[in-house]
């Protein structure tokens, strides 16, 4: 029987967050993506889940903070079908820049 996954929306923080000093649960991780254009975003997603990015921005660099080694894979499409069109490593230590590229769902998952 084939399993179906749900997509959620992650949750849009400010740059509020504390990772370093703060209580991140061990299954989450701090994506901060750069916008082309601005409107920068930083989210807090769940390991494991597929989210969507309202819009569908133009991202041309990610930061990843996590605990353990990961890896994010950024689709085009909104439900996450086929190749990613971005793969980064995490942790990240600062920005990794990147062509820019619309991306409408990610997932970050253990490496």
């Amino acid at each position: 029987m084939a399993s179906e996954e749900a997509t959620v929306s992650a949750e849009l923080l400010g740059d509020e967050v504390d990772f370093d000093g703060g209580i991140v649960p061990q299954a989450t991780a701090w994506v901060k993506w750069n916008v082309k254009g601005g409107a920068d975003r930083t989210e807090q997603p769940t390991i494991g889940h597929l989210y969507q990015l309202k819009g569908q921005p133009n991202i041309q660099g990610i930061e990843i903070r996590v605990n353990s080694s990961v890896i994010l894979n950024a689709f085009s499409s909104p439900n996450g079908s086929g190749s990613p069109d971005l793969s980064v490593p995490g942790p990240t230590n600062g920005q990794v820049k990147n062509n820019p590229v619309r991306i409408g769902s990610y997932r970050v998952e253990y490496r």
